[in-house]
C-alpha cells in the first residue's frame, strides 16, 4: 500500500483538523456537562468519602445501614465484604472533597473532563496510528455515543479514563521506545486505590506481555534486548505495585468466581445487553452493535494481518461484553482504537485499488471538511440554551424532597427503604439515620430479605405453621421498622408488590408522596400526629403510580412493564376498562408474551360481567 499525502501534512487541513476536532470534544464536554447528577451509587460513595476524611481511617464494618452489621446477620462472604468497603478510598475522598466544596457543579465537570479525556486519548492513539482524519472521526463519535450510557458519577469514571490511557502508553512503546513506559506504574498504583477496575489494567499489560513473549520466541520482535528489558520490567513493576491497596487483588477472585452469583443477580451491569433487548427493556444499543460489527469484521477479514496482542484483547473484552453489560464500554474504547486503525487500512486499500493517487487524496480532503460541518452541526444541535445548570436530578433518582419530608418531620426509629435511594438517604441522614440497604448489597441475607420485602412475599416454604402473617410483614416487625420510603416502580418500570400491599393495610398510613417517592408510617400512637397532619389516601399512592408510569411510557415506546404497571393500578382502583387498555396497549408492545395475554384476558372478561 503506497502512502497517501494526508490531510493533516497540509497547512490548510491542518486548520480543518484542528477546528474539527476541537469544535467535536467541545460538543463533547457541553454534553456530558448538561446531564444532571442522577448515579444511586454515587450518593454512598461519598458518604463512605466522608466517614473516611472525618475518622482518618477506612471503615472495617458498615458505617451506612443498621442491618449489615446485626449478628444474626453475619456475611458469610467478608471477604466481599472488606472489598466493598475499602476498594474505592481515593475515589471516595475525591468525590467527597469536590462535592463538599463545591456540590453538583464540581462532581459534573470531573465527570465531563474524565469522558472528555477518554476520548481524546482514544483520538490521539488513532492519530499517532496515521489513521486518517474523517475514520478517526467517526470512530470517536460512535464511541461518544456509547460513553452517554456511562455518565454516572462514580470511581468507574477512573477506569474509563485509565483503560485507553495503560494501552496507549503500551502501544507508544513500540515506536518511541523509551522510559517513559515506566509511567505505568505510578498509573497503576494510583489506579488500584481508586477503582476495582484495576484489574482490566493488569489483564492488558499482561497480554502485551505474553504478545511480547510469543514474538520472542519466535523471533518477531521488533526490540533489541535493551528495550525488551525496559518493558518487562516496567510491566512487572506496574503490576506489582497495583497490589498496593488496601484489597490487594482480591478483585479477581469476587469478579471471576461463581459463587458471588447470587449478589449479582438481577442487577442491570451483570446481565447480557442482549437480555435487555429481548425483554424490551432498553432499545438496541446501536453504538454497541457497530463496534461488534467492526470488530467481527476485522478478526475475520483481516486476522492475519492483525498484532496477535490485538487480536486476544479484542476478541476477550468482545465475548465479556456479550456475557456482561457492565463490560460494553471498555469493550467500545478498545474496539474504536484497534477496529478503527484496521478499518482505515482496508478503507485505504479500497482507495488504493479504485482510484489514482490524487483522485484518493480529494476524497479524504472532502470528506475531512464534511467532518467540519459535521462536527458544528453537532454541537448547535445539542447546545441549549438552559446549559450548566449543574443540576441534581431530583425527579428522576435522588429523592430530595423525600428526605426532606423526613428530616423535617423528624421521623424517627427504623426505616426500610429502596435500595436506590439507600445511598442518598445515607449522605443526607447518617449518622442519625441508617438506611436498611443500597445498592451496594453486601449482606447476601439481607439483599433476600429486602427481596422477601419489596416482593410482599407471603409465608415461606420452610414455614409450617397456620400462621397468616406474611414473611414481609414477619419482617418489618422482627427490623422494628418505623417507617418506608419507596419508589413506587422499580428501575425496570414494574410496580412494587409492597407498594399496592401498604396502600391496602390498615397497619401502615401513607404521608407523603411526590413523583418519585411514597412514604409510609407506621399506624401506632407515637406516630398519630405526624398521621393526622400528612395523611393521605391510598388513592394518592396509586395517582403517584399513574403519573410516574404514564410519564415514562409516553418517553419510552419499547417496554411494556410501564403499561402494566399503569393496568394493574387501575385494576387495584376498579377502574377496569382503563385497566384494559393499558394491557391492550402492552400487549402491542410485547405481543408474543403469555403473561400479558393471559393477565389481559383475565381483566377483560371482568369488564364484560
Amino acid at each position: 500500500m503506497y502512502n497517501y499525502p494526508m490531510p493533516n501534512d497540509r497547512g490548510f487541513f491542518k486548520v480543518i483538523n484542528f477546528c474539527a476536532l476541537t469544535i467535536l470534544i467541545t460538543a463533547f464536554v457541553l454534553f456530558f456537562l448538561n446531564v444532571p447528577l442522577w448515579d444511586y451509587d454515587f450518593w454512598w460513595h461519598i458518604a463512605t468519602g466522608r466517614y473516611i476524611v472525618e475518622t482518618g481511617s477506612i471503615p472495617e464494618t458498615d458505617p451506612l445501614s443498621y442491618t449489615s452489621i446485626l449478628e444474626e446477620n453475619k456475611n458469610q462472604f467478608a471477604e466481599r465484604d472488606h472489598f466493598i468497603l475499602k476498594q474505592y478510598w481515593l475515589s471516595q475522598i475525591i468525590l467527597y472533597l469536590i462535592y463538599d466544596n463545591t456540590g453538583a457543579a464540581g462532581i459534573i465537570i470531573l465527570r465531563a473532563l474524565l469522558l472528555s479525556l477518554t476520548l481524546l486519548v482514544v483520538f490521539w492513539r488513532l492519530r499517532r496510528w496515521s489513521v486518517s482524519f474523517p475514520v478517526s472521526f467517526i470512530f470517536v463519535f460512535v464511541l461518544y455515543m456509547l460513553l452517554t450510557r456511562s455518565t454516572g458519577e462514580r470511581p468507574v469514571l477512573f477506569t474509563i479514563f485509565f483503560t485507553p490511557l495503560i494501552f496507549f502508553i503500551l502501544e507508544d512503546f513500540k515506536d518511541k521506545k523509551d522510559k517513559r513506559i515506566f509511567l505505568i506504574i505510578p498509573l497503576m498504583l494510583l489506579w488500584a486505590n481508586l477503582h476495582g477496575g484495576f484489574i482490566l489494567g493488569i489483564v492488558i499489560l499482561m497480554v502485551f506481555m505474553l504478545g511480547e513473549w510469543i514474538k520472542i520466541i519466535s523471533g518477531k520482535t521488533i526490540y533489541p534486548k535493551r528495550e525488551i528489558i525496559l518493558f518487562y520490567v516496567a510491566t512487572v513493576l506496574a503490576i506489582g505495585f497495583s497490589y498496593v491497596n488496601p484489597t490487594g487483588w482480591d478483585a479477581f477472585p469476587i469478579a471471576i468466581s461463581s459463587k458471588y452469583e447470587p449478589f449479582y443477580r438481577g442487577i442491570q451491569e451483570y446481565t447480557s445487553p442482549f437480555f435487555f433487548y429481548k425483554n424490551k427493556i432498553y432499545p438496541m444499543l446501536y453504538e454497541y452493535i457497530f463496534f461488534l460489527v467492526m470488530s467481527l469484521t476485522v478478526l475475520i477479514v483481516r486476522n492475519k494481518k492483525v498484532e496477535l496482542t490485538h487480536i486476544a484483547l479484542l476478541s476477550g473484552i468482545l465475548i465479556m461484553s456479550i456475557s456482561t453489560a457492565r463490560y460494553i464500554s471498555y469493550f467500545g474504547i478498545i474496539a474504536a482504537m484497534i477496529t478503527g486503525r484496521e478499518s482505515d487500512k482496508l478503507f485505504k486499500n479500497i482507495l488504493k485499488a479504485r482510484f489514482q493517487e490524487k483522485t484518493a487524496q480529494k476524497i479524504l480532503n472532502v470528506l475531512t471538511v464534511v467532518s467540519l460541518f459535521s462536527a458544528i452541526f453537532f454541537i448547535v444541535g445539542i447546545y441549549r440554551s438552559d446549559a450548566f445548570r449543574f443540576r441534581v436530578a431530583n425527579n428522576f433518582s435522588v429523592p430530595v424532597a423525600a428526605v426532606d419530608f423526613i428530616e423535617k418531620n423528624k421521623l424517627s426509629g427504623n426505616m426500610f427503604n429502596s435500595e436506590g435511594y439507600g445511598g442518598y438517604i445515607a449522605w443526607r441522614l447518617n449518622p442519625a439515620q441508617k438506611t436498611f440497604s443500597d445498592t451496594r448489597g453486601l449482606n447476601i441475607m439481607v439483599r433476600t430479605e429486602y427481596g422477601w420485602i419489596i416482593s410482599a412475599t407471603d409465608l415461606s416454604q420452610e414455614d409450617n405453621s397456620k400462621s397468616n402473617i406474611s414473611v414481609w410483614k414477619k419482617l418489618l416487625d422482627h427490623y422494628k421498622i418505623n417507617f418506608i420510603l419507596l419508589s413506587p416502580v422499580d428501575m425496570y418500570g414494574e410496580v412494587l408488590p409492597v407498594v399496592f400491599s401498604l396502600a391496602e393495610s390498615n397497619a401502615w398510613e401513607p404521608v407523603y408522596r411526590d413523583p418519585i417517592s411514597v412514604i409510609f408510617i407506621k399506624n401506632t400512637a407515637i406516630n398519630r400526629d405526624i398521621i393526622k397532619k400528612f395523611k393521605l389516601s391510598k388513592e394518592d399512592v396509586y395517582d403517584a403510580i399513574i403519573f410516574r408510569s404514564s410519564f415514562n411510557a409516553m418517553k419510552d415506546k419499547i417496554n411494556p412493564r410501564y403499561l402494566i404497571a399503569l393496568g394493574e393500578t387501575f385494576y387495584k382502583m376498579n377502574r377496569i376498562s382503563d385497566a384494559v387498555k393499558a394491557y391492550e396497549y402492552a400487549l402491542k408492545r410485547m405481543p408474543e408474551d403469555l403473561s400479558i395475554k393471559e393477565r389481559y384476558v383475565q381483566i377483560k372478561s371482568e369488564l364484560k360481567h
